[in-house]
């Protein structure tokens, strides 16, 4: 009796470190991946920035681009 005891508690224990083990892995893989993601937002965001920069800084020369600009409320 007491040996099936030691082997459930075996079981068990081996269970719950597992289960532990795959929820800590799966936490690093999602924060990788969300970092990852958030990365590439900052980086087209940056991009689309700095496009829009440009277009500003020519609009004053090209009345047909300030035009454009102040339809869509970018100017």
């Amino acid at each position: 009796m007491m040996t099936f005891l030691w082997i459930l508690a075996g079981i068990f224990t081996a269970l719950v470190a597992a289960v532990i083990g795959f929820a800590y892995w799966d936490r690093r893989t999602i924060i990788r991946k969300a970092k990852e993601e958030a990365m590439e937002e900052m980086k087209k965001e940056g991009l689309l920035r700095s496009i829009v920069q440009v277009l500003k800084d020519i609009a004053p020369d090209n009345p047909r681009l300030a035009e454009a600009l102040k339809k869509h409320n970018l100017l």
